[in-house]
């Protein structure tokens, strides 16, 4: 037979009064009399699963800056012999050193040779240069530099265009900014001189297209080119993409506005919520000797989104 019931002790007749709130208010009282507590009060005040607030900042998509440049480093084949310049492969030690010396973190650079490429190569150190060799002897002429202190490499391609009655690649690079793990494009471009209009429209028409394509992916994209034209290339590019040159100018809608200061054909463009400062064309005296060409390169700051 069981035995006798006893009596509910005084904490356990409270319980049974007070119901199920009182039973949590009784519980939350006694984990914060005993310090319990205090892990879940810090997480719920400082943001989602204790997450701390410098943690949670760190988090946001925040905003970076970086410098971007384009230059063209003048073909080796251009200097064999007699001339102004000096050989390809010396002309290619003076570009790396202007460009690790300006701090320059991504660069475009145009009619990049072979015994070049080896140059920079060994000469910027700490910095990734895409697409080398990987697009064939043509793809070798344009090719993108990045410090990759600052950047990783996380996609690229290419398309083509005509360019000097011959075909070749435009290569272009996705990179990540390592301290937002934001996302950036880049394209390097270079069109035909001179006379060949024809061919200079129909490049900027598949550019444009290419612009167009990466733009839709949501990300910041910059265009570093030698376009042999001026006034011209500005009003298309501004006029059908969100991107704004280094150098100023703006589109309107009656006519198209180039920047004022005496146009270039080389141009360091970029849209989607970008700012662009400290422009420079650079003719210092060893880039005279480099390149019949100027270092044009300018401070970026990507701002933050939403």
């Amino acid at each position: 037979m069981p035995g006798p019931q006893t009596a509910p002790t005084a904490r356990t007749a409270t319980i049974a009064q007070i119901g199920r709130a009182g039973l949590v208010a009784l519980l939350v009282g006694a984990l914060l009399t005993t310090g319990a507590l205090v892990v879940s009060v810090a997480g719920t005040a400082a943001g989602p699963l204790g997450e701390s607030a410098s943690a949670a900042e760190r988090r946001k998509p925040s905003g970076f800056g970086f410098k971007l440049a384009t230059y063209n480093i003048l073909g080796s084949q251009h200097t064999r012999g007699r001339g102004g310049y000096g050989p390809g492969t010396h002309r290619a030690r003076l570009a790396a050193a202007a460009i690790r010396q300006r701090g320059i973190d991504v660069i475009g650079l145009q009619e990049v040779q072979r015994d070049q490429l080896r140059v920079l190569r060994k000469r910027l150190d700490g910095y990734r240069i895409w697409p080398g060799k990987r697009l064939g002897n043509q793809g070798v002429r344009l090719q993108i530099a990045f410090r990759t202190q600052e950047f990783a490499l996380v996609g690229h391609g290419s398309m083509q265009t005509r360019f000097h009655r011959q075909t070749r690649p435009i290569p272009w690079v996705k990179l990540r900014e390592r301290r937002t793990d934001r996302r950036i494009y880049v394209v390097d471009i270079h069109n035909s001189p001179r006379g060949l209009e024809r061919e200079r429209d129909s490049a900027t028409r598949k550019q444009l297209r290419l612009i167009d394509r990466l733009r839709r992916r949501g990300h910041p994209v910059f265009v570093t080119a030698d376009a042999n034209e001026k006034r011209e290339f500005y009003c298309k590019v501004v006029g059908a993409t969100d991107l704004r040159a280094a150098n100023g100018g703006k589109p309107a809608a009656d006519r198209c506005r180039p920047p004022q200061r005496r146009l270039r054909i080389d141009w360091v463009l970029g849209g989607r919520r970008v700012d662009f400062s400290h422009y420079q064309e650079d003719r210092g005296p060893r880039l005279r000797r480099a390149s019949d060409h100027e270092l044009v390169h300018a401070r970026v700051r990507v701002r933050r989104r939403g």
